[in-house]
C-alpha cells in the first residue's frame, strides 16, 4: 500500500492541544538527528528510503525533512532543518514553527533550507516555546547547521554557496510560493 505524504496539508490548524501559530507548518522527517544515514522520500512508492551513508565523523545536527504539498525550485518539496533535542524517526510528522531560512545555492541553483522548531503542545514545557525567530537561536547553532550542510554537500562533489540568513517572514513566503507552485503541478 502506497502512502501519499502530500495528502498532509502544509500548514497545521490549531486544536485543543495545538496553539494557533501563523508560522506553523507540518514537517515530515526524512533523516533524524544524530544518524550518519541519509534518507529521502521515494515519491513513486510513497515511502522514505535509504539514500546513502555520510563519511565517518559526520552526523546530522538536526532532523531533516520536508513540508508536504510544496514544490521548490529544485523540483523536490521544500527542505527543512528541524531543530530538536533528540532525533525522531523517518516518516514522523512534526508540527513545527518556521524561524528562518538559510540561503543556499547548490551547483548554481537556489536550494534554500528552512529552519524550524517543534511546536509544543499546550501545557507541555519546552525551551522551543521561546524560539520564534532567528534572533532567538544561538549563532553557534545556526553556524553548525550551515557548516554541516556545506561540508556534507561539498564532500559529495557539489558546489555550495551560502547566501545569507533570512527571518521567519521570508521563510513563510517561501512556503506560500512553493505551495502555489505545487498546486499548479498537482
Amino acid at each position: 500500500m502506497k502512502f501519499d505524504y502530500h495528502s498532509i496539508p502544509p500548514f497545521f490548524k490549531p486544536t485543543s492541544k495545538l496553539p494557533d501559530d501563523p508560522f506553523g507548518v507540518h514537517v515530515v522527517v526524512e533523516t533524524p538527528r544524530g544518524t550518519r544515514h541519509k534518507y529521502a522520500l521515494n515519491e513513486e512508492f510513497g515511502i522514505i528510503e535509504f539514500s546513502r551513508t555520510l563519511p565517518s565523523g559526520m552526523t546530522w545536527p538536526c532532523d531533516f525533512g520536508f513540508i508536504p504539498q510544496t514544490h521548490a525550485d529544485d523540483g523536490d518539496p521544500l527542505d527543512v532543518c528541524l531543530l530538536i533535542e533528540e532525533g525522531t524517526f523517518s516518516g514522523c510528522l512534526v508540527q513545527a514553527r518556521l524561524v528562518g531560512m538559510i540561503g543556499f545555492v547548490k551547483n548554481g541553483s537556489e536550494n534554500n533550507r528552512l529552519l524550524a522548531v517543534p511546536v509544543t503542545k499546550k501545557g507541555a514545557g519546552s525551551h522551543w516555546t521561546e524560539v520564534s525567530d532567528l534572533d532567538d537561536l544561538s549563532t553557534r547553532t545556526v553556524e553548525e547547521i550551515q557548516g554541516f550542510l556545506r561540508q556534507y554537500n561539498e564532500f559529495e562533489g557539489a558546489k555550495i554557496e551560502l547566501t545569507g540568513l533570512q527571518g521567519r517572514d521570508a521563510a513563510l513566503e517561501a512556503v506560500k510560493t512553493a505551495v502555489e507552485r505545487w498546486k499548479k503541478l498537482a
